[in-house]
């Protein structure tokens, strides 16, 4: 399995196992799919079965890994369905957000916008991809963060962990990762200029083109 961890300090054994499995998905080391063997992990990161099956138990219930009943753990598949589902959720908690920054403009949120604007703007090489999806993530939770809904937020937070490792395919050409980049600056633009229904159009158009590069990848892949 050949787990890799990033090297943080982590409070627990188990919170340390945890991270390092979760790590290991989002960067698809383990892919949808791959057995999750309890004994090699603790073999691998030399600890205790204890901790290691407290992770994994937290992880099913974050949605990461799935349980198939008398058989085994695997990291979990998303379906077309799931996809589908976690991009309607997005459109509705995203577009609230949208919205509610608006109505809570002032100066620290214009400034933290200018600030992701200017991050976004200087990704613009291909190269830079995972540093740009770091941006992307970050751009959206704060948005839904400064909403201020919290079941927003810990709801959201879990859908989009779920996905995150098929994010990169939204972005599975230079021309869809430069058009990326001007929704999210075209959209910062509106909300800084109070413009409350082309701020919702991009955001709806952005979220869109996303979930269709996706499922483009997944119907791709069972043909291939």
């Amino acid at each position: 399995m050949a787990l890799h961890g990033s090297g943080r300090i982590i409070s627990t054994i188990k919170d340390q196992v945890y991270s390092v499995i979760k790590e290991n998905i989002l960067n698809e080391n383990l892919k949808p799919g791959q057995r999750i063997q309890e004994l090699q992990i603790a073999k691998e990161l030399n600890v205790s079965r204890s901790p290691v099956r407290s992770a994994i138990n937290e992880l099913i219930g974050e949605g990461l890994l799935e349980s198939i009943p008398n058989k085994s753990v695997t990291v979990r598949r998303m379906s077309e369905k799931d996809i589908l589902d976690a991009y309607e959720f997005r459109l509705v908690v995203e577009g609230f957000a949208v919205q509610r920054v608006i109505e809570l403009m002032d100066d620290d949120i214009a400034a933290t916008l200018a600030r992701f604007r200017e991050q976004f703007t200087a990704t613009v090489d291909y190269g830079q991809i995972q540093e740009y999806v770091r941006i992307d993530t970050a751009f959206h939770e704060y948005l839904v963060n400064t909403a201020g809904n919290t079941i927003f937020k810990e709801a959201l937070g879990r859908v989009a962990m779920m996905i995150t490792p098929f994010r990169i395919f939204s972005l599975s050409s230079q021309q869809r990762f430069l058009d990326s980049i001007r929704e999210h600056t075209g959209l910062i633009d509106a909300i800084l200029g109070r413009d409350a229904d082309r701020a919702s159009d991009i955001c709806n158009a952005h979220l869109r083109l996303a979930k269709e590069e996706i499922i483009k990848h997944l119907r791709s892949s069972i043909i291939a």
